[in-house]
C-alpha cells in the first residue's frame, strides 16, 4: 500500500497537522509507503525559525526530523509556492506537471 498525506491546513490552526504527522509515523511504523506532500497553509509546518506559543502546542517543526526513522524521506512541496521561503531541507521541489503527476503515483491521498 502507499499513501501521499497531502497538507493544505495551516500547522496552527488546528490539530489537523498533528494528527496527520501521527497518521503518517503509524504508516512507517509498519513500514507502509508514505509520502508527504504540502502546499498552501501547510507549508507554515516547513517553515524554519518557527516560535510557537504554548497556545500553539507543540513544536510540529521537530517531527519532521524523526520521520526518517520510519522511512519517510519523501516530502514534496510546489516550486512556485516555495520558491522565496527558508524551508526544512528535506524537501523536494516540484514543476507544476511533477505535481499533477504526483497524486497518480500513490495508491491513497489523504488530505489534511
Amino acid at each position: 500500500m502507499s499513501t501521499l498525506i497531502y497538507l493544505t491546513s495551516s500547522s496552527y490552526s488546528s490539530l489537523t497537522i498533528k494528527e496527520a504527522l501521527d497518521m503518517a509515523l503509524v504508516f512507517g511504523t509498519f513500514e507502509q509507503e508514505v509520502a508527504i506532500a504540502v502546499t498552501g497553509g501547510g507549508l507554515t509546518l516547513l517553515l524554519e525559525g518557527q516560535t510557537p506559543s504554548e497556545e500553539h502546542g507543540k513544536h510540529l517543526f521537530k517531527l519532521l526530523d524523526g520521520l526518517e526513522f520510519y522511512d519517510i524521506n519523501k516530502l514534496y512541496v510546489r516550486a512556485d509556492e516555495s520558491a522565496h521561503l527558508a524551508l526544512w531541507e528535506g524537501i523536494t521541489a516540484l514543476s507544476d506537471t511533477e505535481w499533477q503527476q504526483l497524486f497518480s503515483q500513490y495508491q491513497h491521498v489523504l488530505r489534511f
